[in-house]
């Protein structure tokens, strides 16, 4: 029994629904073989103990899983078996109409006890119960609202309890009235498969289509986001072109799939260096190996934050060093673009974000990327969008700071403007830990600089601890540019060796375009409450704000009616 259907069967039993909404992995096989609606057909007792079991959609209408139901259901409604089902109406509010002739019905259970005769699975439920304002949706799309919400509360259904399915993949694409807590309709998460079932199943497979994988535990973990149609796929694939399902394989194949399927809302990324190819930052790294990176591998998650905010200038490395984290971790890594999410059409910016987060739980664990963060307008105080944007903010702030997601999928925030961002996203048990990315000091350049010439492949005949010296205030992004104008100067000059002459040439041309960078140093120093996370040299700074931020009086008496220190 899947833990899903446990839970649809011990709610059913409990009497707390009997109208069901399945959403998520509904497009997927249940077992390897059997879609959703087999499984509820053939397999769930909810459904193989009814007389009658009807199934709906809008394309095949009112249809049938055996001949006996389709018998029993013209017994019931008085009408002569015409031995298929074209007959049947296919417009919603006609269809529901009619399945509610025999929705009541019942017949003596195994105890002698009054049971339901009919349970109901409707496919595609999204295409009768769209988002939409009450005001602007069609007669037959608030006839059809009306029904499943009568179906779902009135006593007359409750007291028979015939369980009803509604499959859609994606929850924000029913209409919210059916989705509020006072509907009486559950929603049920049909969960991706996890490592161990992914695991399981690529072992079947192997020995079904006598296919070589490599390595069971890394094809396994792999293909997290995966679908089990999308694993059967790819093993197709290796038989089909008589290979080992390796890991080139499995990350070719997943790459086009994730991105047919998410590109609108997430970037897949697949990182290639670590923490060799930053310069400097030392700090920064020692954080993210003592917090992220050796607990999740020494399965202390009690230790990883939910959320990271990285604060600091342009240019100083923040992206290049959340994608060196997932590398140096090993965990499954995106990037979320919140800018993408917003869209004009009612309930799509909603759905968007549902299709994200839903796939970050199939990645999990994953590391997500929210870049430009200060960038996305996600606040309470956005009026101009019909509320989009609250609600958007609202169920983004949910997800990240849902416990069950410590140490599974951990946000880490980019951001140049820090106290742009709204405080409730700010917290902790969100963004648990600011760590500030500054300016590098003249060591950290010097690295960079090492760095720099070694990621280009650069030959090069120049004194580091001087190019570090003549750089005060650049940012790492500067120097890389400062690099590649050397390079330029050389190749200029007919040299295939950058020297210092090249360099003091590049550094007369170059001009650098960071601004501002005192208040913004500022800017990311006033997000930071934690002086661990701060080089030496800026942790004076957190104390002289802790007691400038202490009150004038630490304590104060009461005399008579005035309060006086």
């Amino acid at each position: 029994m899947t833990s899903w259907y446990k839970e649809i069967a011990d709610k059913w039993t409990a009497g707390i629904a009997h109208v069901f909404l399945l959403h998520g992995n509904t497009g997927d096989t249940v077992d390897g073989s059997n879609t959703v609606q087999t499984f509820l057909t053939t397999r769930c007792g909810l459904c193989i103990d009814r007389n009658i079991v009807v199934m709906y959609d809008r394309s095949s209408g009112i249809t049938f899983p055996l001949a006996s139901h389709r018998a029993a259901f013209y017994r019931a409604i008085g009408e002569d078996d015409p031995e298929d089902d074209y007959a049947l109406p296919r417009d919603p509010s006609s269809a529901l109409r009619l399945i509610e002739q025999v929705l009541t019905l019942t017949k003596e259970g195994p105890d002698g006890t009054r049971v339901p005769a009919t349970a109901v699975i409707i496919s595609f439920a999204e295409t009768i119960i769209p988002v939409n304002d009450i005001s602007s949706m069609s007669s037959e799309d608030r006839t059809v609202l009306v029904t499943l919400q009568r179906w779902a509360r009135e006593p007359e259904f409750i007291q028979v309890g015939p369980p009803v399915f509604l499959i859609t993949e994606n929850l924000a694409e029913i209409n919210p009235a059916l989705r509020s807590a006072s509907a009486r309709v559950e929603a049920i998460e049909i969960p991706y498969p996890t490592l161990e079932e992914r695991r399981a199943y690529i072992k079947a497979l192997a020995c079904t289509h006598n296919v070589t994988v490599d390595d069971f535990d890394r094809a396994a973990a792999m293909t997290a986001g995966l679908k089990r149609v999308h694993i059967e796929d790819i093993v197709l694939r290796a038989r089909l072109e008589n290979r080992t399902v390796d890991a080139g394989l499995i990350k070719a194949r997943k790459d086009e799939i994730v991105r047919a399927e998410f590109a609108e809302v997430l970037e897949l990324i697949d990182p290639e260096c670590g923490f060799e190819t930053v310069g400097g930052m030392e700090h920064v790294k020692d954080f993210f190996y003592r917090n992220i990176i050796n607990p999740i591998k020494q399965g202390n998650l009690r230790r990883v934050p939910l959320g990271v905010l990285l604060p600091g200038l342009p240019g100083t490395g923040k992206t290049l060093l959340a994608t060196c984290v997932a590398k140096e971790s090993g965990l499954n890594c995106a990037a979320l673009n919140l800018s993408k999410i917003f869209d004009k059409w009612v309930g799509s910016s909603e759905r968007a974000l549902e299709k994200a987060l839903t796939c970050l739980d199939a990645l999990a664990p994953c590391l997500v990327i929210v870049d430009e963060i200060d960038q996305a307008g996600l606040n309470r105080k956005n009026s101009g969008d019909s509320g989009v944007s609250n609600r958007l903010f609202k169920r983004l702030l949910e997800y990240m700071s849902d416990v069950k997601h410590r140490g599974r999928v951990v946000f880490i925030g980019l951001t140049n403007r820090p106290d742009l961002l709204d405080a409730a996203l700010k917290r902790p048990g969100r963004f648990d830990r600011k760590v500030p990315v500054l300016p590098p000091n003249e060591e950290e350049r010097r690295d960079i600089f090492r760095v720099m010439f070694n990621r280009y492949g650069i030959a090069h005949q120049v004194d580091l601890s001087g190019a570090a010296a003549q750089t005060d205030g650049y940012t790492g992004a500067e120097i890389e540019a400062l690099v590649l104008k050397a390079l330029e100067v050389a190749e200029d000059a007919g040299s295939k060796v950058v020297t210092d002459e090249h360099l003091a040439r590049a550094l007369e041309a170059y001009v650098p375009t960071t601004r501002d960078i005192q208040a913004q140093v500022r800017l990311a120093l006033a997000e930071c409450n934690d002086k661990d996370l701060l080089p030496p040299a800026y942790r004076h700074m957190l104390d002289e704000r802790r007691k400038e931020s202490k009150p004038a009086t630490a304590m104060r008496t009461v005399r008579g009616n005035s309060i006086v220190p």
